[in-house]
């Protein structure tokens, strides 16, 4: 997710570094207005997406797993353990999904607001 999100950065950077300086040699307009308030969404779903996320959850607290399944009340067969684990490997996918789907849909309006690109060709028209 961070890879798309800095190739988002390039291409808003990038396009907007090319349109914007000649759509605002004219002065600023609706559409002018338009693409910079679209640049400025794209940038906060820009640092939404790069934001650290400690809500993760993937790892395994060694001392945790040694006490649960080694030195507890007594020690459990390998098969309950792996069934423990692949439990909470589930309920840890499912806690990760969330937080993927939130980014998922941030880049997708994000990329929808691209349409900045077309603000600005249309301020260059004099539209």
């Amino acid at each position: 997710m961070n890879t798309r999100a800095g190739s988002l950065i390039f291409a808003t950077a990038f396009a907007n570094s090319l349109l914007g300086s000649a759509a605002l040699s004219n002065g600023l307009g609706l559409w002018d207005w338009t693409a910079v308030a679209l640049l400025f969404a794209i940038g906060g779903l820009i640092v939404f997406m790069l934001w650290a996320y400690h809500q993760y959850a993937f790892r395994f607290d060694p001392e945790e797993l040694l006490h649960q399944y080694v030195d507890g009340d007594g020690p459990r067969t390998m098969s309950a353990m792996h069934r423990a684990l692949a439990l909470r490997i589930k309920a840890d996918m499912a806690c990760n999904w969330r937080i993927i789907q939130r980014l998922r849909v941030a880049l997708q309006i994000a990329l929808l607001f691209l349409l900045d690109i077309l603000a600005w060709l249309l301020a260059i028209a004099g539209v």
